[in-house]
């Protein structure tokens, strides 16, 4: 028994396997990096890597989020902002951003296709991936009525209701703007609401 499995907190598992997936287990074993150097010290490490995987497979969000932020600082050299220096950023005039809206860019950047190829189904997908994969917010959660009313509801930990406003008119913009929606913004401290009905075909952008 190796050191590692002697560590506090490390739980004894008695099973039996196939002989298939034993195999698979000493090939795993047997892999080297570059500089000759075993990969997996053990069994247990092995066993310990291949749960990681099929957690990642079951809750694909949580390998998502990084690479998201990864592809994103790579491919558009986004650039991270802390806290402070965002709401330092909003409680001026943010009209501009506003205006100057990026965020259909970004989204056709994440889709790889056009804006116009998109339900607003699409759009929001995107916007609830990169903007928590951003920390823009922790959570974000979107649901669907039969009669075709969208809502999403946007959680953050930046305690300003001027946080909640600004990314409210930023969204709203957006898709009155992309997809023509009617779209009501209810804005507290810790939360955003948006209520997304009636979109129609994307406009031409200017």
């Amino acid at each position: 028994m190796s050191s590692d499995d002697q560590k506090p907190g490390k739980e004894d598992l008695h099973t039996k396997i196939s002989p298939e997936a034993s195999a698979i287990i000493e090939k795993c074993l047997a892999l080297t990096d570059k500089s000759g150097k075993k990969i997996y010290k053990n069994k247990a490490n092995v066993i310990e890597k291949g749960l990681e995987l099929l957690d990642q497979f079951h809750e694909p969000e949580k390998g998502e989020l990084k690479g998201i932020w990864d592809r994103a600082r790579d491919e558009l050299n986004m650039v991270l902002v802390g806290k402070p220096t965002f709401l330092s950023y909003i409680t001026k005039d943010y009209t501009e951003a506003i205006r100057k809206n990026i965020a259909a860019d970004i989204i056709t950047w994440f889709k790889r296709k056009a804006i116009q190829e998109m339900p607003v189904d699409d759009i929001l997908d995107a916007i609830q991936h990169i903007w928590k994969a951003a920390n823009y917010f922790t959570r974000i959660e979107i649901t669907r009525s039969d009669e075709g009313t969208q809502g999403m509801y946007l959680y953050h930990d930046f305690h300003s209701k001027a946080y909640s406003e600004y990314w409210g008119m930023y969204f709203k913009k957006l898709l009155q703007e992309l997809k023509s929606c009617s779209v009501e913004v209810y804005a507290e401290t810790e939360s955003l609401m948006l209520t997304i009905k009636q979109c129609k075909d994307a406009k031409p952008r200017k």
